[in-house]
């Protein structure tokens, strides 16, 4: 069973992440995690070999710098290459440390083409649940403090905090509306004890079947 948790910035995502594979072998289940940044590892996504020299704090600045639609293409291949080998993981237990949401709310915002965002988004590999972790923007300015990215601001590159509330509002309103579209499970990241709890319910519940491909519309 794959389930991808996405969700704006500051929401703890790849905190919950780490916690919910925890639970899942301690419960006996065999669990991964696969996320877009694993480009950065070698000897798992050797592909990306042409990144060596560079780290993730520079390629998100870089990323910000990217013009639009070079910028979602890239996006757009880091999460397919995720989502791939989410799909060839063989555990019981597979989450997917983001999806193309996030990704695909920004750049339509940013001005991309609708139509290439969509066909990108309905190219990358299925799961089988999305849960949308949602936080306001201002808590997850308050958790973030001083943290920030260009990228996360609305590409601005001095970081301003109300660039990051006003660039995260947006991503919310958009990405709030395509959970009730798409049915996606939404969960409430304002407590990480809560959240924890809510996804081993979840997980628990949800049967482990492949899921058919979910286009953007």
């Amino acid at each position: 069973m794959i389930v991808a948790l996405d969700g704006p910035d500051g929401a703890g995502k790849s905190t919950q992440v780490r916690e919910l594979v925890a639970w899942a072998r301690a419960e006996g289940r065999t669990a991964a995690v696969v996320g877009k940044w694993d480009v950065f590892r070698p000897g798992v996504v050797p592909q990306a070999r042409f990144l060596r020299g560079t780290d993730q704090v520079d390629l998100r600045t870089c990323i910000a710098e990217m013009p639009s639609p070079s910028r979602m293409l890239f996006l757009g291949w880091m999460n397919t290459t995720a989502a791939t080998r989410a799909r060839q993981a063989t555990e019981d237990l597979v989450i997917l440390d983001g999806y193309w949401a996030k990704h695909a709310a920004a750049e339509l915002l940013a001005g991309c083409p609708p139509a290439l965002v969509h066909a990108i988004t309905a190219a990358i590999a299925p799961v089988d649940h999305v849960v949308y972790l949602d936080v306001t923007p201002e808590e997850a300015l308050r958790r973030k403090g001083s943290d920030l990215a260009p990228y996360e601001c609305g590409r601005d590159p001095g970081c301003s905090p109300a660039r990051f509330l006003a660039h995260q509002s947006a991503v919310r309103e958009v990405l709030l509306d395509w959970a009730k579209t798409h049915a996606w499970h939404v969960i409430s990241a304002d407590s990480r004890q809560t959240v924890q709890h809510r996804l081993r319910d979840h997980v628990g519940a949800v049967p482990g079947t492949r899921a058919a491909v979910e286009p953007l519309v």
